[in-house]
C-alpha cells in the first residue's frame, strides 16, 4: 500500500487548489486522485466550446434530478466536471463569489474561520484580478480574472434597461456590493478559458512530492480505529488502496462528497443498511440537504441586429475561427449569460435574492436541431440566488 501524507479526492475547483498549498511544503507528500481525464479537448480551451460540454460524457457526469412534483416530474440536468479541473473545465467562466452574508451566516452557525472578513483574504491570495487589486480583489494570484475582451451593443442595452428600472449599474460585482446591473467578469487568460487544474497544476506538476493520478475513481473511505487512514480507488481493472498518514480531503463535489462518505459508512443508518453498507457513523444530514439554484429561462428573435447565433453559422463562422485562432478574439471568446442582474425581490431583504444572466445568444429548443437556435436571438435566464428549504441560501 501506497502511503501519503494527504490525499484529495477530486480534482475539481477545491482540489486542485488544495493540492497546490499542501504540496509546497516539500517535505509532505501528496496524492490527487480525479475520476476523469486529461483536460486535452480543445473544446475546453475555446470559450464558446463550453456549450459542447454540457451533455458530453467524456468530460460530464451528466446527472440528473429524480423527478419531482415542483419540477412537473421532469429529470434537470444538473452537469458535474469529470476532467482535471473539474466543473472548471466545463462550466460558463463566471467568477462570481458568494455573498458576505453567506459566509458570515455559516460562521454564526459554529463554523469558526468562515465569515466574509476571515475568507476574502484567501480569495484575494488566489486571485489576478487584471484590472488590478484593491481592498476587495487580489492580484498576482494564480486564477486569472478577466473582464468580457468583446462587447455588444445588446449586452449595454440590458445593462441601461437595468438602471431604468431603478437598479444601479455596477462593474465590480465581486467588490463593495453585489447588487446592480454589469457584465460578467470572466476565469480566462488571453481569451482561453483558465480553469484551476490550469491555473493551480499546471505550474507545479514537476513537484516530486505531488502524485496526479486521473481516470482514478474513489469507492471509499478507510476508516481505521474511527479515523480516515487512506482511501480505496480502482484504475481500469485494478483496485489500489493508498494510505494518508495526516488526512483524507473530499473536494469531489456538492454530489460526490457526501456520496463517497456513505459508502464509506458516513451517514443516515437507515437508508446505508438498505444498501448493503456497514455503518460506521450515524450522521443523519449526510446527502439530505443538497440544494440547487433553479434558473428559468426565456429566449425571444430580435432584429436590426446580429447576435451569436449567425456569427457561428456559415462563412461568418469561418472568419470567427480564424480571429480567433490568430488573435484570441472574436464571438469564441463568449460565454454563458454575459452580462447579469442582482436584485432585491423585496426591498426589505439585506442582499440580493435573484440572479439574472443575460446572451446575445439563444440555444436550440423545442425540435431544433443542433445546439443553438435558428435566427437572431437573445436570451434572459433568471435564478434563486438564495433557494428556500433546509439547506438553502
Amino acid at each position: 500500500m501506497a502511503d501519503y501524507d494527504y490525499i484529495v479526492v477530486g480534482a475539481g475547483s477545491a482540489g486542485c487548489v488544495l493540492a497546490n498549498r499542501l504540496s509546497v511544503d516539500r517535505d509532505a507528500t501528496v496524492l490527487l486522485l480525479e475520476a476523469g481525464g486529461r483536460d486535452w479537448n480543445p473544446l475546453i480551451h475555446v470559450p464558446v466550446g463550453f456549450w459542447k460540454m454540457i451533455d458530453r460524457p467524456s468530460v460530464n457526469w451528466c446527472f440528473e434530478t429524480e423527478p419531482e412534483p415542483g419540477t412537473r416530474d421532469r429529470r434537470i440536468p444538473i452537469p458535474r466536471g469529470k476532467v482535471l479541473g473539474g466543473s472548471s473545465s466545463i462550466n460558463g467562466m463566471l467568477y462570481v463569489r458568494g455573498q458576505a452574508l453567506d459566509y458570515d451566516t455559516w460562521a454564526q452557525l459554529g463554523n469558526r474561520g468562515w465569515s466574509y472578513d476571515e475568507v476574502l483574504p484567501y480569495f484575494k491570495r488566489s486571485e489576478n484580478f487584471e484590472r488590478g487589486g484593491d481592498e476587495f480583489r487580489g492580484l498576482g494570484g494564480e486564477l486569472n480574472v478577466a473582464d468580457m475582451v468583446e462587447s455588444h451593443p445588446l449586452l449595454e442595452a440590458w445593462v441601461a434597461a437595468g438602471e431604468e428600472a431603478g437598479y444601479p449599474r455596477n462593474p465590480d460585482y465581486n467588490g463593495t456590493r453585489q447588487e446592480g446591473f454589469g457584465i460578467y467578469q470572466v476565469t480566462q487568460r488571453n481569451g482561453r478559458r483558465f480553469s484551476t487544474a490550469r491555473a493551480f497544476l499546471d505550474p507545479v506538476r514537476s513537484r516530486r512530492n505531488l502524485t496526479i493520478a486521473t481516470r482514478a475513481l474513489a469507492q471509499r473511505v478507510l476508516i481505521d480505529n474511527g479515523r480516515a487512514s487512506g482511501v480505496r480507488y480502482r484504475v481500469g481493472d485494478r483496485t489500489v488502496d493508498a494510505k494518508a498518514n495526516k488526512e483524507v480531503v473530499l473536494a469531489a463535489g456538492a454530489v460526490q462528497s457526501p456520496q463517497l462518505l456513505e459508502l464509506s459508512g458516513i451517514g443516515q443508518a437507515e437508508l446505508l443498511k438498505t444498501h448493503g453498507i456497514e455503518v460506521v457513523r450515524d450522521l443523519p444530514g449526510v446527502g439530505e440537504n443538497y440544494r440547487d439554484h433553479y434558473a428559468s429561462s426565456v429566449g425571444w428573435r430580435v432584429k436590426g441586429v446580429t447576435t451569436l447565433n449567425e456569427h457561428t453559422r456559415g462563412t461568418r463562422f469561418v472568419f470567427e475561427a480564424l480571429k480567433y485562432g490568430l488573435a484570441r478574439r472574436g464571438v469564441f471568446t463568449y460565454t454563458a449569460g454575459i452580462a447579469h442582474g442582482f436584485v432585491r425581490t423585496r426591498s426589505e431583504l439585506e442582499t440580493p435574492d435573484v440572479q439574472f444572466h443575460f446572451a446575445q445568444a439563444r440555444v436550440a429548443g423545442g425540435g431544433e436541431p443542433g445546439w443553438r437556435a435558428s435566427g437572431p436571438r437573445i436570451n434572459r435566464k433568471v435564478g434563486a440566488s438564495r433557494p428556500p428549504g433546509p439547506g438553502g441560501g
